[in-house]
């Protein structure tokens, strides 16, 4: 090797590609040498070095603009600076990830639910979230999305779409034509939300409720699972006490269906 690499030589020694060294040569912070007498590009023992330390801090995500700096210009004291304003905004990409881990697996939790729980019933205590209703639906998404949207969108499932049929018209037409639009929030989240905002939200009264999923193009006349869930309370000799309120789940684009969990008050007759 007479203690000179060709660019071939060295991109396979360390797994790069030629383009890479010629990209890294251009940026100026790989020097090579050229050989007289076939003008090919030759790298010693003090570039391979230098190509050591570029690959290094790559694999720190350092920018070829600080790398740059880190090899022309830096001392150990600015080095350790550099590294230690890497640190921090690892730190915070860190943070960023497990929030979105968090949110991932909340919204997969959501679709978990509507595969297992469309259809089927159950009678539950109050759900433990708090709401605020807002008028016609149509009319008030734009509404909802200005009023409460936040810098990043984490909010919009800590402060969940929300869906009210008054009990007269549910028991009337069991469809989503009447409902009206609310938003609603777990109580753990309320700190979203400034105290003013919190005292306007209110509570589910306290009584068992039927619980299920259903989805809806809001555009049926009758809503087959609303339908069966007033069956289902019939048949448990229970009534409607309440009005109907959903939560939005997920959506299937595809099939034009939005997916809701839904409480209705109920008690014996």
């Amino acid at each position: 090797m007479d203690g000179k690499l060709t660019i071939g030589e060295l991109a396979e020694l360390f797994d790069v590609s030629t383009d890479t060294l010629r990209y890294y040569e251009k940026a100026g912070i790989l020097s090579s040498h050229k050989n007289d007498d076939n003008g090919y590009r030759y790298y010693t023992y003090e570039e391979i070095i230098v190509l050591m330390d570029i690959l290094f801090f790559r694999g720190m995500k350092l920018s070829i603009k600080d790398i740059k700096q880190i090899i022309t210009k830096m001392g150990i004291a600015d080095i350790k600076k550099l590294l230690y304003q890497n640190q921090r905004v690892v730190e915070d990409r860190i943070q960023e990830l497990i929030k979105l881990q968090k949110t991932i697996t909340q919204v997969v939790s959501h679709y978990e639910q509507c595969e297992q729980h469309v259809g089927k019933f159950s009678i539950v205590p109050a759900p433990d979230f708090k709401y605020k209703l807002l008028g016609k639906q149509a009319d008030n998404l734009v509404a909802i999305i200005r009023k409460y949207k936040k810098e990043n969108w984490d909010w919009l499932d800590s402060i969940r779409y929300t869906l009210l049929i008054p009990q007269e018209d549910f028991l009337k037409n069991p469809n989503f034509s009447s409902a009206q639009a609310a938003i609603s929030i777990d109580k753990e989240n309320l700190y979203m939300l400034d105290l003013a905002e919190q005292q306007e939200l209110a509570s589910l009264p306290e009584a068992e409720y039927l619980y299920t999923i259903v989805q809806t193009d809001y555009f049926e006349q009758d809503n087959d699972a609303l339908g069966k869930a007033l069956e289902y309370l019939k048949e448990e000799g229970r009534r409607v006490s309440g009005p109907m309120i959903g939560r939005y789940m997920a959506s299937s684009h595809k099939d034009g269906l939005d997916f809701y969990e839904i409480w209705i008050a109920t008690n014996s007759h």
